[in-house]
């Protein structure tokens, strides 16, 4: 964009959940540089997927879920929508035993588009 004008909003992400992946050192060895530095760009990585590869209503309802610890029913309440809603725009439907739709599913599919794929 032009003079990089893009909404840039700072999402609070524990990096504590990518501890179990395997960024080729064992589980129990330490952070090293090397695992450190992979895990802070795949956060930016997540980040940047998060802001471009969501629609606006998934995107808000992410940051609301995972990152303000909201619960699905708060988030309905303050969106207007029923919780049922939240629920299917986070983790999809299952049709025909296959799942369908979601934040979730999204960013996962482009996670395994670009070769990032947790255990």
């Amino acid at each position: 964009m032009p003079g990089d004008e893009r909404n840039w909003r700072e999402i609070p992400f524990s990096p504590d959940v990518l501890d179990s992946w395997n960024f080729d050192t064992g589980p129990d060895e330490p952070l090293d540089e090397a695992r450190a530095r992979l895990r802070a760009e795949l956060i930016l990585v997540l980040r940047e997927l998060i802001s471009t590869r969501l629609t606006d209503r998934q995107r808000r309802i992410v940051e609301l879920y995972f990152y303000a610890g909201r619960t699905q029913a708060e988030i309905a309440g303050e969106l207007g929508i029923s919780q049922q809603v939240v629920s299917r725009q986070l983790f999809g439907v299952v049709r025909n035993g296959k799942k369908v739709g979601g934040a979730i599913k999204r960013l996962r599919d482009v996670c395994a588009e670009l070769g990032i794929e947790p255990p």
